[in-house]
């Protein structure tokens, strides 16, 4: 019997928009600007001694230790999801977007391929980051389940927002176009793995879903996949343009340079971005 007034157990439950939600988004939040202050602080000091090829530079160890981290962490975490007790055909496959973003992370921390840095983008903090805003979680941090969500797209969200303000990434209009080809495939991919397994992933389905998504406004499968690529392309737009609007803004109004771009060859980039500390 639940008693009126008495205060929720935040160790076993968790509340979307209640004060608990806003802790944990503090501390998200909190842990993805230390971690980016860290590395700008780190590539300052690189750029100071003349260190102008990121492989040889701090900044670039404190990336390698972050992907080294996300890769380790989530090699356990699929492997938990295929021991007995966990396993779940409409769940334990790496099928859901924020699950192949997590590696295209790993993929982009380690090269800083511009494709990886396309997707971790779009991808990563276009589509994921909406689970911030409505997270499909029921439990709270006396269970694992709890870490394990929080943490995946800590990692997808983090590293997107690490690759912009620490190291200058600014998409094209071929990035966008990029992200929109790669997400047509992965969506084609998965809704057919889903008719064939009767599974959701990435609501690209008929089965059910756990929790409530902004997606369950979108209509009813598999009308809903009309609306979730229209929506897509449009906040993949949406990045590109308040981006080279932001650009403008600094550039034509404000007169600054445009930010430092790091890239795999060194600072500056192949965009021809100069190389500079802006903030």
């Amino acid at each position: 019997m639940r008693v009126v007034g008495a205060a929720r157990d935040w160790s076993a439950t968790f509340e979307v928009g209640s004060a608990q939600h806003l802790v944990v988004l503090g501390v998200c939040f909190g842990v993805i600007g230390v971690v980016c202050v860290l590395g700008r602080v780190l590539l300052a000091m690189d750029l100071k001694e003349g260190v102008g090829v990121p492989g040889a530079g701090r900044e670039r160890g404190l990336r390698f230790v972050l992907a080294w981290g996300i890769g380790v962490s989530q090699l356990v975490i699929n492997a938990r999801r295929f021991m007995p007790g966990h396993w779940d055909l409409g769940d334990s496959l790496p099928l859901h977007l924020c699950r192949l973003s997590v590696w295209i992370a790993v993929w982009m921390l380690l090269t800083l391929d511009r494709r990886a840095r396309a997707l971790t983008l779009f991808w990563g903090l276009g589509l994921s980051a909406q689970v911030f805003v409505t997270p499909y979680l029921d439990v709270g941090h006396g269970d694992l389940s709890f870490w394990i969500y929080w943490l995946n797209h800590v990692q997808i969200v983090g590293v997107a927002v690490y690759d912009v303000v620490v190291l200058g990434y600014r998409p094209s209009w071929r990035d966008c176009r990029f992200a929109v080809v790669c997400g047509v495939v992965y969506a084609a991919v998965v809704a057919g793995l889903n008719a064939l397994l009767g599974t959701n992933y990435s609501y690209l389905g008929s089965g059910s879903h756990d929790g409530t998504s902004l997606v369950d406004a979108l209509g009813a499968y598999p009308w809903r996949m009309i609306w979730m690529g229209v929506g897509a392309i449009g906040i993949f737009v949406g990045i590109t343009v308040v981006s080279k609007g932001a650009m403008w803004v600094r550039t034509k109004v404000m007169g600054k340079e445009r930010p430092r771009f790091v890239d795999a060859h060194g600072v500056g980039g192949v965009d021809g971005s100069p190389t500079t500390l802006g903030p």
